[in-house]
């Protein structure tokens, strides 16, 4: 197994352009297995998030219609951890690992574009990463007042969001197919039902004394 610390202490970021086709061929293919394992992680949450909302929060009106701390936190901790991971991914700069970097360095190295893309084409998805990223981060500032945690409040934060994961695993799918020739699988899938815990009565009220 290749270790993204090994890869890039060997290969610094500093002297890409020493780098041979095959040597940053196989860097590539590194990284976008790191990116696309941290995106992937974000997608398992966002599908968990969500499939609480609408399976267990909404058709349950006494959770739906109450205000409750509990789910304050739990939807102002979502939308900011889930934002500024994915975030981390689509920073082009100081990021150990940039999904615009590897994108931005594939550039120089055309040939390994196999006629599947074209160079015109790769710009703008490195301009698409970008405009994700100014979106997420006009709206993912953190949310720390109750008012601030509703759904209503979060919706925006939630489609810039959901606009930046999608975007960045198809990305991550199509560069891999690129520098590989083969295929990543990025579906969300479950050991188990993560809402399985709710399948019991494990949540009983406390007789009054």
């Amino acid at each position: 197994m290749i270790e993204i610390t090994d890869v890039c202490s060997v290969f610094p970021l500093d002297f890409k352009h020493m780098l041979s086709e095959k040597q940053f061929r196989e860097r590539a293919k590194t990284e976008l297995r790191q990116i696309a394992n941290q995106v992937l992680s974000v997608a398992t949450d966002r599908d968990v998030y969500w499939r609480l909302e609408r399976e267990i929060i909404q058709p349950n009106p006494q959770l739906r219609n109450a205000r409750s701390a509990l789910l304050d936190m739990l939807r102002g901790a979502y939308a900011d951890a889930a934002a500024a991971r994915v975030l981390r991914l689509l920073d082009g700069q100081d990021s150990a690992i940039s999904l615009p970097r590897v994108l931005a360095q594939l550039a120089s190295y055309p040939q390994l574009l196999h006629d599947r893309i074209t160079e015109r084409e790769c710009a703008a998805d490195q301009a698409a990463l970008q405009q994700a990223a100014e979106n997420l981060k006009q709206v993912s500032e953190p949310h720390f007042a109750h008012h601030e945690r509703t759904l209503s409040a979060l919706a925006a934060t939630h489609r810039a969001l959901d606009a930046a994961i999608d975007l960045t695993v198809s990305t991550v799918k199509t560069y891999y197919w690129i520098v590989a020739d083969s295929y990543l699988d990025l579906d969300v899938k479950h050991a188990e039902d993560p809402m399985a815990i709710f399948s019991s009565a494990w949540a009983v009220a406390a007789l009054a004394k």
